[in-house]
């Protein structure tokens, strides 16, 4: 301890420290003694996180779950709207999720737990209008754009996948020395003697073999048979196991690469196999054959590691949303988007809707007009200010809205969008501020208790579209 003081200048605080000896550690009292340090056990929390021998279980990971309960508990969380609720999930909690999950293999039930917490606060506790899987999808295909903490979870063993292949580091240097040895990392089987960790690396070397591409520098560096060099896949992939005379142990690509080029006639090679060997990048500049990130469909790149490829490339895809431009169309306020999001999906709480659900209503009739029964369908399409606002915007774009529901004016807007962008984007603000202000002035009619009939509608949708297009 004082070679170190002297060597970096730092002091160790003894009274701050704490040893930890392994299980199969003798004398553990006395070693801390001479070391003149406490000794303690595991787990104990690093950085955050808990650091365990074992798997982490639900139970260590009860600090993300109590700092996702601050969050959501506190007065300022409770004063969000709906979108701000939505971002804070997004951009805070999601965000200390994701730290933990890069940093131990999180349990499946404190995840569930951690979802949980978040979808009852994104709904106030009440009714989910929206299940947390459908808002758990990207916004062209149907969501709001958060992200399922079990697929950020598969992306981070996969990253840490990468980082194993990728070497450079002290933990791959060890993790190769404690469970790889002399074999190949390619072809080594699991084994109870494997930490969790490793187990989980090696689950994700099919996702990583798809993600991944080999460049030489002499091939000095690769395995003949076990490496995927060969257009993501190995000699071995192709071909079967080899001869006995075939595989001898160190055989790498430098015994087909000569001076800077491919020499398969060197070795046992067929057409098809030497087409994709001469196809393999060949760059004597680099100091070391290395792996590239290139994962099918990405750009090309500087082939550095991306986790947002990375997550794409384990996410379950869904099929892309037709009326996506028409909810998240750019310049629209977050609220608005939110409200034809809900209305695409049947979701807003109609009076109908809160009826089917059980909860009790003094009056089933549209407050707009007091005269038919609310639903959706009515107070958007079929209530008299519903219609007194879709003809005044039909006038104003030159468009025919004649129909019932709005998937029968969204289709009338995007055949018309021939006539530019510019218009196109402002029927679309004209669509969304239209449903938004129809829906605030049911809502503000229903808590102030308003019977008179409403006004200014239209003048504040003008106000917005103005306001939305000079913005």
């Amino acid at each position: 301890m004082e070679d170190l003081k002297s060597f970096s200048g730092l002091q160790l605080n003894r009274d701050k420290s704490r040893v930890y000896f392994s299980s199969r550690c003798s004398q553990k009292e006395e070693r801390a003694d001479v070391l003149g340090i406490a000794r303690s056990d595991l787990p104990v929390r690093y950085l955050g996180v808990p650091l365990t021998v074992n798997y982490a279980r639900d139970q260590d990971c009860q600090g993300l779950v109590e700092y996702v309960q601050r969050r959501v508990e506190g007065w300022q969380a409770a004063c969000l709207s709906f979108g701000g609720r939505i971002e804070l999930i997004r951009s805070v909690i999601s965000a200390v999720a994701q730290f933990w999950l890069q940093s131990i293999l999180l349990p499946v039930a404190t995840i569930r737990r951690v979802e949980r917490l978040c979808a009852d606060f994104l709904w106030r506790g009440g009714m989910h209008a929206i299940s947390w899987e459908q808002l758990c999808r990207p916004r062209k295909e149907g969501g709001v754009g958060l992200r399922p903490l079990l697929e950020i979870r598969e992306a981070s063993a996969l990253k840490l996948a990468w980082r194993f292949i990728s070497g450079g580091s002290l933990w791959t240097d060890w993790m190769h020395s404690r469970y790889v040895k002399q074999g190949n990392f390619w072809t080594c089987s699991p084994d109870n003697n494997h930490s969790v960790t490793f187990k989980s690396v090696l689950r994700h070397r099919g996702v990583l073999k798809s993600a991944i591409r080999r460049v030489m520098k002499d091939g000095s560096g690769t395995d003949l048979w076990r490496d995927p060099w060969i257009d993501r896949r190995s000699l071995l992939d192709i071909r079967g196991s080899p001869t006995h005379t075939e595989d001898r142990r160190g055989l790498t690509c430098s015994r087909i690469l000569r001076d800077g080029e491919w020499r398969p006639d060197s070795y046992w090679y067929t057409e098809e196999l030497g087409g994709f060997i001469m196809s393999t990048v060949i760059d004597p500049a680099l100091p070391a054959d290395r792996w590239i990130w290139e994962p099918p469909g990405a750009s090309s790149g500087s082939g550095e590691f991306q986790f947002h490829s990375c997550y794409n490339l384990i996410r379950h895809t869904f099929p892309l949303s037709s009326d996506y431009e028409f909810v998240w169309c750019k310049g629209l306020a977050r609220k608005m988007q939110l409200c034809v999001y809900k209305l695409l999906l049947s979701r807003l709480l109609t009076i109908d809707r809160l009826s089917s659900f059980g909860v009790p209503v003094p009056d089933p009739k549209c407050v707009l007009c007091c005269l038919e029964p609310e639903s959706i369908r009515h107070i958007f399409f079929e209530c008299t200010l519903a219609w007194q606002i879709w003809s005044e915007q039909s006038r104003v774009l030159g468009v025919c809205a004649s129909g019932k529901y709005i998937g029968d004016i969204i289709p009338v807007i995007r055949d018309s969008r021939g006539r530019g962008q510019d218009w196109f984007r402002t029927a679309r603000v004209r669509l969304a501020a239209a449903v938004w202000h129809v829906w605030r002035e049911r809502n503000r009619r229903i808590f102030e208790g308003l019977v008179t009939p409403p006004v200014g509608i239209l003048h504040n949708i003008e106000f917005d579209v103005n306001a939305m297009e000079n913005g």
